[in-house]
């Protein structure tokens, strides 16, 4: 080829073009007319018409010249000194195939990131007679014919370079527990650094005002019904009903009534009916209330999360690497937002949203309560994965941190957006997402091999495992580095995968611990199954605290560990008590409210003032707000005799005054003396 052709001239003068491109991240196309071709007095137009950007697959669209005026011209204009330049069709495959791998090579060793043997350039022929990679860096342009589809081009915005990724300067030293806890050192007292006691007392204030509501509702209540008379409960009661509640997801039992029967031998439970009654149990779990008593719908639970994840995010400040998944409760009653999940355990249940630290302090949690709930409040040019993840994160944005995603979540939008306040973000994604580079997403891959493209700052990379995997960072470089499994057996594996799947697992490692002793139980009435789930959460949270700055981390000390002692601290339980001291007859340990007697001891003032020994019968007043003169309960005696029958009459010497028919005095105190006579 002459020297003075005019297209190697022009050949010489686009590499100087690129040459002067003062950073990897610049947005000038190096292929643009600015121009300066059609006064070039060296131009000789070669008479074909500009091309259009459908003529071939993957090809860039040439730009019009801008004239004088400032005006856009059209590619139909005659006037040759205004046309576009442009050379012919295997010329052009030519000169963009040099071009572009001359920027993949320079950039990617300016920035200090090797070149594996692995990472496929975007423009390398895949055809199986094409030479290897290297050597069509170091030979000379090959004017062989191409197809348009093999034509290698940065199209919508993506580009095969790297560049500086942002450092928005974290500062880990403001992140950890926000209190003092240098005098702390007991179990409940972390518990209340999570669900301090004005928690404790707003459950008591609600569950009263619904025990009330229930009792003066105009249903018919049945004879012995638990919603005919409901007496107030108060702090300690009710933090003995947690313990127990707690303690009950350490049990399997078909019937939580069955813990506390002396009748069913193979499931009674001493520590039961030493805490509380079976029937007091059953009565405060139908009134537990978490809200005011006319909130509707989601507003029963709602109010109670939002307090509860604030006091979270209030106490711990959170490290910079954060996760994001979902987590399924199990339900299967009606709801309307009951979701269907195929791959959670549980397939059924009520959804929640959760932000969580990579190694699973819970942070923020998010019901899902239905569409109409999700979409207020929002913008309208958000996805509705957008606006979850954006609210979650909405009290750690600007701040530096690294969010993990699935691909649920991902998309390219999100992640500059994320990026844009502040916030970087790794995780897989999806091959449908809208802005995904399809060269990228479609790429045929043998196992090992790796791909990537950058937009703005937006990393998206293909790697194949033994199924391809799709992610997008905006923190890693995409690269081939070499890692170790926890058996020590090393592989190859992109840096940003790598990265992944350490920073991942908080939500996986909290619904784990949570589900090896879970005390939500089949009801009807969903909140109550939300109200311990958050529980759970709380004492996980508590545990996550108590063993990272008390037990300094120590792998000796198990979750099960600390619900044991916290649940000894709920119910009142002596750590010297042993478990034949709570079947004995004689219960002298006695926790609960109402100690039941089997001595029949009482000194019985007689209206002159003289005391007298026995046992005399009265008759019982009837309940208030009834019409009946007289109360009628099952006879005690005849009860024991397998005998229904109903008296007005208790023993008025007894301290538990026993409903006793009146022939049934004299045998019913004989027993008791007696005890081994039939």
């Amino acid at each position: 080829m002459a020297p003075g052709d005019p297209y190697e001239r022009e050949q010489k003068r686009l590499l100087e073009l690129f040459n002067e491109v003062e950073t990897p991240e610049s947005s000038e196309d190096p292929y643009a007319d600015d121009g300066e071709y059609g006064s070039d007095k060296d131009y000789y137009p070669s008479g074909d018409e500009s091309l259009s950007s459908d003529d071939a697959a993957g090809r860039r669209p040439q730009k019009h010249a801008s004239n004088s005026s400032g005006e856009s011209s059209s590619s139909s204009d005659s006037d040759d000194s205004e046309k576009t330049f442009c050379p012919s069709e295997d010329e052009q495959r030519n000169e963009n195939i040099s071009v572009t791998q001359n920027l993949h090579v320079s950039e990617a060793t300016s920035s200090g990131i090797p070149l594996s043997s692995n990472d496929r350039l975007i423009n390398q022929d895949d055809r199986p007679n094409s030479p290897d990679i290297s050597d069509q860096l170091t030979s000379p342009i090959s004017h062989a014919p191409r197809t348009s589809a093999e034509i290698p081009s940065v199209v919508e915005g993506w580009s095969d370079t790297v560049t500086d990724i942002p450092d928005f300067n974290f500062d880990n030293a403001a992140s950890g527990i926000q209190v003092n806890i240098d005098n702390i050192e007991n179990v409940m007292d972390f518990f209340h650094l999570v669900f301090p006691r004005n928690f404790v007392e707003y459950l008591v204030i609600c569950t009263n005002n619904y025990g009330k509501s229930l009792c003066q509702t105009n249903k018919p209540h049945t004879r012995y019904s638990r919603k005919a008379v409901f007496r107030e409960t108060n702090y300690e009661e009710m933090l003995k009903f947690l313990g127990l509640s707690l303690l009950k997801g350490h049990i399997k039992c078909p019937k939580q009534r069955n813990l506390f029967t002396l009748t069913k031998a193979m499931y009674y439970h001493p520590i039961f009916t030493y805490t509380m009654s079976g029937r007091r149990y059953e009565q405060l779990l139908r009134c537990l209330y978490a809200s005011e008593l006319e909130a509707k719908g989601q507003q029963k639970i709602i109010k109670f999360i939002d307090m509860l994840t604030i006091n979270f995010r209030k106490i711990y400040s959170a490290g910079e690497n954060l996760s994001l998944d979902e987590s399924l409760l199990l339900f299967r009653g009606r709801l309307h937002f009951r979701q269907y999940i195929k791959s959670k355990k549980a397939r059924y249940g009520i959804k929640f949203y959760e932000l969580t630290t990579f190694d699973g302090y819970v942070l923020n949690i998010l019901m899902y309560s239905g569409k109409e709930t999700t979409n207020q409040n929002m913008d309208g040019d958000e996805s509705k994965t957008e606006k979850l993840v954006l609210r979650l994160m909405r009290p750690y944005l600007l701040r530096g941190h690294h969010l993990f995603m699935d691909n649920y979540y991902n998309s390219v939008k999100l992640s500059q957006k994320l990026l844009d306040l502040n916030t970087h973000s790794t995780g897989t994604l999806r091959k449908s997402r809208k802005d995904n580079p399809k060269f990228i997403t479609t790429k045929k891959l043998k196992k090992g091999e790796h791909v990537w493209a950058r937009k703005n700052k937006v990393y998206v990379s293909n790697w194949k495992d033994k199924r391809p995997v799709l992610m997008v960072t905006t923190k890693v470089h995409p690269s081939i580095i070499e890692v170790s499994n926890r058996f020590g057996k090393s592989r190859l594996k992109p840096a940003e995968v790598d990265t992944y799947n350490r920073n991942m697992s908080g939500i996986d490692r909290c619904d784990q611990m949570v589900s090896y002793y879970s005390c939500p139980r089949k009801t009807i009435r969903w909140y109550k199954k939300v109200i311990f789930y958050m529980m759970d959460i709380v004492v996980w949270n508590a545990f996550f605290l108590y063993r990272k700055y008390k037990k300094n981390n120590s792998s000796l000390y198990s979750y099960i560990n600390y619900r044991e002692e916290l649940i000894q601290e709920f119910i009142g339980l002596d750590k010297n008590l042993k478990g034949s001291d709570l079947i004995k007859t004689s219960s002298i340990h006695d926790n609960r409210r109402f100690r039941p007697t089997t001595t029949c001891t009482a000194n019985i003032p007689d209206n002159d003032g003289s005391v007298i020994q026995g046992h005399w019968p009265e008759q019982m007043p009837a309940r208030p707000g009834t019409t009946k003169k007289f109360a009628f309960l099952k006879c005690k005696f005849c009860t024991q005799k397998k005998i229904r029958k109903e008296t007005s009459y208790r023993c008025k010497g007894c301290s538990d005054k026993p409903p006793l028919c009146p022939s049934c005095f004299e045998p019913y105190h004989a027993s008791l003396l007696n005890p081994d006579d039939d």
